[in-house]
């Protein structure tokens, strides 16, 4: 069995055209195809530790904690779509629709052509916390920045969630 030198050149990445994502509003619709523009999440755990008596050195660390982070841009179209599906379920006050108390779940895919697996990661009990929109000149379509705040980030493979802690 021969090393290869060079690795393979043949093989297909997912790009952000074969990407599908699929928000699932907690008692409410199914968006299938919201229009945005890109989608970022972050997870990690932070640890403590102990440290020993000589120098300070670390003994052990704990177990941690968790945190995660996401946001998306939409297209002003989309968002509207998003909102109006968040307003169906918001609880009120007055004649005021309180969208940041819906939660709702984002499933991220991705299959690259040729290929049979899927790339499948899953925001789970996201909640819209905030927006930012930097409107400008120019032919570009209007983009609005939203901060989500998920529970859990999992990615799915071979039917097993996937997570850090």
């Amino acid at each position: 069995m021969t090393i290869q030198a060079y690795p393979s050149i043949n093989d297909v990445e997912p790009s952000w055209a074969d990407i599908s994502a699929t928000f699932t509003i907690t008692g409410g619709d199914l968006l299938d195809t919201v229009d945005f523009a890109s989608i970022k999440w972050s997870r990690k755990v932070d640890v403590g530790v102990r440290r020993g008596p000589n120098g300070g050195r670390i003994m052990a660390r704990t177990t941690g904690e968790g945190s995660q982070d996401a946001s998306s841009i939409l297209y002003r179209s989309g968002l509207r779509r998003l909102i109006k599906s968040l307003m169906a379920v918001a609880p009120t006050r007055g004649n005021q629709r309180r969208i940041s108390l819906v939660s709702f779940d984002i499933l991220i895919q991705h299959t690259p052509p040729g290929e049979i697996e899927i790339y499948t990661t899953k925001l789970k009990g996201c909640r819209y916390l905030g927006d930012a929109d930097d409107m400008k000149e120019g032919p570009d379509a209007d983009k609005i920045e939203v901060t989500l705040n998920p529970i859990e980030i999992v990615n799915i493979i071979d039917g097993q969630e996937v997570v850090l802690l």
